[in-house]
This record gives C-alpha cells, sequence and structure tokens, in this order.
C-alpha cells in the first residue's frame, strides 16, 4: 500500500519540481533580458542627446553665416 502510494507520487513531485526549475530558468531569461533593454535604450538617449546637440551647433553656424 505504501508503495503504492509512493510510486503515484513520485512522479507528480518531480513533475512539480520540473515545472519550478523551468519558470525558474525563464523568469532568470526575462530578467537578463529587461536588463539588456534597459542598457540599450539608455544609450539610445545618449546618443539621441548628443546627435541633437550637434544639431543645435550647426544651427548656430548656418545662424552665424547668414547674418
Amino acid at each position: 500500500m505504501e508503495w503504492e502510494f509512493v510510486a503515484i507520487l513520485l512522479p507528480v513531485v518531480a513533475g512539480l519540481v520540473g515545472v519550478w526549475v523551468n519558470l525558474n530558468s525563464t523568469v532568470a531569461r526575462l530578467k537578463s533580458r529587461v536588463i539588456q533593454l534597459e542598457l540599450d535604450s539608455n544609450e539610445i538617449k545618449s546618443d539621441m542627446k548628443e546627435l541633437l546637440a550637434s544639431v543645435h551647433k550647426i544651427e548656430l553656424m548656418i545662424a552665424k553665416l547668414q547674418k
């Protein structure tokens, strides 16, 4: 009787452990991806600020030439 109960319960427990491991792996992958996207976003913002400053300098140069 006990052996049958263990034989039934063991695959269920193994399945639950497998699902838990899989979920933890997926969450870790997603966290890593979010961090990478945030870094990329910050890099793009920095590049855009630099580009805007350069455009502003060009505008000032053009304005000086037109005087």
